[in-house]
């Protein structure tokens, strides 16, 4: 017989088990459906992509637990006047109606995670590369995972990231003939400068792996800056969904342990986005 638990009660044993709240934010906690709602399956995702909801709705899973907001609304800072503007998009609003149609409660748990865990996701990525990521400092709230790894050029480590994780659509910045023994693996949107810049304080991190970052705010500027100015340093973007998944997987594993009896799925490895390879230099 599976466990009553309505949307409410779900939220209070996550936090219950986690020994930290969920904090007052715009756009997280429960996004769709009621706190009276009762849940009957759980899949986990990074991005609630109607590919997602699609998985959900087949498998039974009535509740989403995310990182993402299933209508494209970052933050508070990031997403100001998108909901108004997205208003009458029409993929917001058949990607809604879905949800509805099916009554799927949707919830975010971005903030939480990075609040109570917040080097869970970074370092089930730094795991699922095959690297043993250090123990967490008291007071390190940072989600910089950092890894002491085998002797090896950048090149060399890209390759072998991109075959562990199925990634076909690397950006790299820095030398390829670069030696890297130290890596900082940074999960997700490694945003803004200040988060690269506080992987750069341990002086022995030659190598950077993260999500991706955003040329407009001058992230990869920064890192190419670094190396002009004489450090010997690399950035290595897997993608965004990718560097997610291995944090998803953890927490979906978690959670059986934290529910027994309650029905939880992961959503499948989505198929990535590929880009016609450059046959010039990656410097």
């Amino acid at each position: 017989m599976l466990p009553a638990m309505t949307c409410w009660e779900l939220m209070n044993r996550i936090h219950a088990v986690l020994g930290e709240r969920h904090r007052d934010a715009m756009y997280e906690g429960i996004i769709t459906g009621r706190d009276d709602d009762t849940v009957s399956g759980i899949l986990v995702t990074g991005e609630p992509s109607v590919y997602a909801i699609h998985h959900a709705i087949a498998t039974g899973k009535n509740c989403i637990l995310c990182n993402d907001h299933p209508f494209y609304l970052f933050g508070e800072y990031l997403a100001v006047g998108l909901a108004d503007a997205l208003a009458d998009d029409p993929v917001v609003k058949a990607k809604r109606q879905l949800i509805e149609d099916h009554h799927l409660l949707i919830i975010r748990l971005a903030s939480l995670w990075d609040t109570a865990r917040p080097k869970w996701f970074s370092s089930a990525l730094a795991r699922q590369l095959g690297w043993q990521p250090e123990p967490q400092q008291a007071g390190d709230q940072w989600t910089s995972a950092y890894c002491n790894v085998a002797a090896t050029t950048l090149s060399e480590l890209a390759r072998s990231v991109s075959a562990r994780l199925q990634a076909k659509a690397l950006r790299i910045v820095g030398d390829p003939n670069q030696p890297v023994s130290r890596v900082a693996v940074i999960h997700g949107f490694a945003y803004p400068t200040l988060v690269l810049s506080r992987a750069l304080q341990d002086p022995a991190v030659d190598c950077i792996i993260t999500g991706g970052t955003p040329e407009v705010d001058h992230c990869t500027t920064y890192i190419r800056d670094a190396i002009t100015a004489g450090r010997r340093i690399s950035l290595v973007q897997i993608g965004y969904e990718v560097s997610d998944y291995p944090g998803v997987e953890e927490v979906a594993e978690w959670l059986r342990g934290v529910l027994p009896g309650m029905p939880i799925d992961v959503q499948p490895r989505p198929a990535e986005l590929c880009w016609i390879p450059s046959t010039e230099g990656s410097k």
